[in-house]
């Protein structure tokens, strides 16, 4: 894409306005206030029902859902009672007659008791010995003396009263006795129990009664009592609405726009790798078409005329390969002028060195060195029976070109022959495999600027579809939450 091209999109892309970041309602402080308010609510909930209550019990008809209970349980307790006095009526019987003899008795007793001049024996016996003490003095006179023998005797008749009222009280002590455990027989530990637990019913509802008449007469003002309360009910539900409304409103701005910021990052990134990954691949492309601009062959061509010289000094170069020729592009050197003496004879060595390759050992001192522009025998040397050793450079050169090494002085003509078809084969395709590597190299290189201009022009239309998004969100109005959406919002907290 050229840079006309983007700078008109740039234009026409819509200035999105960079926005403050929301702050998070603090969860905390939201529970505290909600808290607070829902007690309130909780109270004024409390007063109202308590109201609602009173007026259905002055409705006519209406009854107390409590004193109805107080009925129950007290018709309950008078059935439990019935039932055990019903088992008890035997006793019930015995104590009632039982009691209405010892009250006979105890009557006829007392009647008779009070008949006696004296009370107790004691009284009788002390008077009797008063009397026996005076007519013993012999001081009285016979009339009077005569009066107190007749009154001695009379109360000496009257000790035996004494014992029979005895046995009576004893009798009815007994029959007293009798009665106590009769009664507590008769005493049931549950039944005390159920007639006292009666008597709190009876105390309790004859209270719920007494309530009843009082709102009956003020109807009137437990009405308006309830449509105070319901209207602050009302106003309390509203304020809890609005707090929560307020703190999941700004839930989700605050999510919303983090989700937003990490979104943008992550396109941010992601557009900056691609853009480096571009510039690596458009560098790498660009490399490459300089290599293939480069013509080809040329080390291959260098490597064939550097063989041809060594193996035939009378070798020309040309002058299209001469160029190539720098010091720094050859691969390999002639390292000698062949000798043609060399060719024709040499001092016999020892068979078994014949087939030697390498440097010769070298010995210590300075006996074995050679002068500085002496040439050495180690490129190639002739052994007997026409065998030739190259050393290691030269035998990976040929190689390099996919050229049989020469073995013995017969195969050198052979191998320069074949060096010499290689030479001018890649004479020959030199132009034509150039022209190739420098078309394949511009393909690539077309292709990493195709993928260039289309990552800018998506980078574009993201950030353009993004500012229409804003824009429309900005521009709709806020809707109210349901109490399905909210509890989803608390849900998802």
């Amino acid at each position: 894409m050229s840079s006309a091209t983007t700078t008109a999109a740039a234009a026409a892309a819509p200035v999105v306005e960079k926005k403050q970041a929301p702050k998070k309602p603090d969860e905390e402080e939201f529970k505290k206030a909600l808290a607070a308010q829902q007690k309130e609510h909780d109270a004024i909930k409390a007063k109202l029902t308590d109201v609602r209550a009173k007026l259905d019990s002055t409705k006519p008809g209406g009854r107390d859902p409590r004193q109805q209970e107080l009925r129950d349980q007290m018709n309950q307790i008078k059935t439990q009672v019935a039932s055990k006095k019903s088992v008890s009526q035997k006793l019930h019987d015995q104590i009632k007659t039982l009691q209405d003899s010892i009250n006979a008795r105890g009557k006829d007793l007392t009647s008779k008791q009070k008949a006696m001049p004296y009370r107790t024996l004691a009284d009788l016996e002390r008077q009797i010995a008063e009397l026996d003490r005076k007519v013993n003095t012999g001081m009285m006179k016979i009339v009077d003396e005569k009066k107190a023998l007749q009154e001695i005797s009379t109360l000496n008749k009257q000790k035996k009263n004494f014992a029979v009222f005895e046995e009576a009280q004893k009798a009815i002590d007994a029959d007293k006795q009798k009665l106590k455990e009769l009664k507590e027989k008769k005493q049931d530990p549950e039944l005390v129990e159920l007639n006292k637990k009666f008597d709190e019913l009876q105390k309790e509802l004859n209270k719920l009664r007494d309530e009843q008449h009082e709102h009956s007469k003020n109807v009137n003002t437990l009405r308006d009592e309830r449509t105070k309360l319901q209207k602050e009910q009302n106003e309390k539900w509203e304020e809890i609405k609005a707090l929560k409304d307020t703190y999941y409103q700004g839930i989700r701005e605050y999510r919303e726009y983090t989700a937003a910021a990490r979104k943008a990052r992550e396109e941010r990134y992601k557009k900056q790798r691609e853009e480096e990954q571009l510039a690596r691949n458009k560098k790498y492309a660009a490399e490459k078409l300089e290599e293939a601009s480069a013509p080809a062959f040329s080390s291959e061509i260098i490597t064939c005329n550097s063989l041809l010289t060594y193996f035939d000094p009378s070798h020309a170069v040309d002058a299209s390969s001469k160029s190539l020729l720098t010091p720094s592009n050859l691969a390999a050197t002639a390292q000698r002028t062949v000798d043609s003496s060399l060719l024709k004879g040499k001092k016999l060595v020892k068979e078994e060195e014949s087939y030697f390759i390498g440097n010769p050992k070298k010995s210590k001192g300075k006996k074995n060195k050679k002068p500085a522009g002496a040439e050495t025998e180690d490129a190639a040397s002739v052994a007997p029976h026409g065998k030739i050793n190259l050393n290691v450079g030269l035998i990976e050169q040929l190689g390099q070109i996919g050229v049989k090494a020469p073995s013995s002085q017969e195969e050198v003509k052979e191998t320069i022959e074949a060096i010499g078809k290689k030479l001018e084969w890649y004479k020959e395709n030199q132009k034509r495999v150039t022209e190739e590597n420098i078309a394949k190299a511009k393909k690539e290189l077309e292709k990493f600027e195709a993928e260039g201009s289309d990552v800018e022009e998506k980078v574009e239309a993201k950030e353009e579809k993004s500012a229409v998004v804003e824009e429309k969100k900005e521009a709709a109005p806020a809707t109210e939450e349901t109490p399905a959406a909210e509890a989803e919002e608390k849900k998802e907290e």
